[in-house]
């Protein structure tokens, strides 16, 4: 099941956020105008950071149009309830239908599909899918809080391609922090919160002290920029 006050935060990250290139403009212009540093800071970040190249021709085009469908039906999911939210002054009942309708996405839909995918042929390549592709396969795994064990499998796959450059930084920070936090365990890098507005606070960091060296070790903005990202919906 999903635990929907730390999702507010963690889970509505979009996939424009996760993947390689930055959202339109007219996306981040209110979040840029209230955190300006921040985006400096993470415009001068992502310049650093080589770009992997995406497939002309994938290999499997099929597979590609499955994972992108399934994204959409992940996002339409988390949109609706984020109006509900919106509607109802932040607070959504447990049976509202936007809450049930994202652990039906999630856990009845996508996750069974994406453990076929990833059985049957491992966790896509470019190649394989594309950039936006495997950007798609990487949004449905963090998003699978009903199986953690799953997720710190799939992590171990992910710190791999994390070398070759196929998922970024922020994506790996993301991922293994969910997967300590399933795990009862302090997060790395700080991505995971709770609440929401001014109400915002992290979960426990291991040595907080040095959080920032290892974000920056992974190219990701320094922490105390995070939680303005994470008012204002944006996420890193």
């Amino acid at each position: 099941m999903i635990d929907f006050e730390r999702w507010m935060v963690v889970g509505i990250v979009g996939s424009s956020f996760l993947a390689f290139g930055a959202p339109a403009r007219s996306e981040i212009d209110p979040a840029e105008k209230a955190c300006p540093e921040a985006f400096v800071e993470r415009a001068e970040l992502r310049a650093r950071l080589p770009r992997p190249k995406d497939a002309t021709n994938v290999t499997r085009p099929a597979l590609r149009k499955e994972l992108l469908e399934m994204e959409q039906l992940d996002q339409e999911a988390r949109n609706r309830f984020m109006e509900a939210i919106s509607a109802g002054s932040g607070d959504v009942p447990v049976n509202d239908p936007a809450r049930e309708a994202i652990i039906q996405v999630d856990d009845d839909i996508n996750l069974p599909k994406l453990k076929h995918f990833i059985t049957q042929d491992g966790f896509p390549t470019i190649a394989m899918v594309g950039l936006d592709g495997v950007q798609a396969a990487f949004l449905l795994i963090q998003h699978a809080d009903s199986a953690p064990q799953f997720q710190a499998r799939m992590l171990k796959v992910i710190s791999r391609r994390l070398r070759t450059g196929e998922i970024n930084g922020n994506q790996y920070a993301l991922l293994t922090d969910r997967v300590l936090q399933s795990q009862g365990k302090a997060q790395r890098y700080g991505t995971q919160f709770q609440g929401k507005g001014d109400q915002l606070k992290p979960l426990p960091i291991e040595d907080e002290a040095h959080v920032d060296q290892r974000r920056h070790a992974l190219g990701s903005c320094l922490w105390q920029t995070t939680p303005a990202l994470y008012t204002r919906g944006l996420g890193e």
